[in-house]
């Protein structure tokens, strides 16, 4: 929902005109700007994990 509702503020439309009329790629844009937006005011906000942390979170997740 917020995402539906970045995009209507952006666009100056209605929530459920977006609702009805987007795209899960128009979703997917919006939501990758969101995080780029994030990581522009605070580079450092963003988790750098190492090949390994990355590895395990990898298995816990095939494990369920």
């Amino acid at each position: 929902m917020i995402t539906i509702g970045h995009l209507a503020k952006t666009y100056g439309l209605l929530p459920s005109q977006v609702a009805a009329h987007a795209t899960t790629f128009d979703l997917m844009i919006t939501d990758v700007y969101q995080a780029w937006e994030h990581y522009q005011k605070d580079p450092n906000a963003i988790d750098n994990y190492s090949p390994e942390q990355l590895e395990e979170i990898l298995k816990k997740g095939k494990g369920r």
